[in-house]
């Protein structure tokens, strides 16, 4: 419930420059993007996980 709100509250654009680029999206999508690439790079090292037993 918290999540959604967080995400229904931030629906103004915001843009990203990098380099001579420049994006311009939701806000929402910037944290998604930002979820997902953290996913993606957390799976990418698995040595970082607890081991079990």
């Amino acid at each position: 419930m918290a999540a959604l709100t967080f995400v229904f509250s931030n629906v103004a654009p915001a843009t990203l420059s990098f380099l001579f680029l420049q994006f311009t999206m939701p806000a929402w999508g910037w944290f998604l993007a930002v979820l997902l690439a953290g996913v993606v790079i957390g799976s990418l090292f698995p040595w970082f996980r607890a081991r079990k037993g």
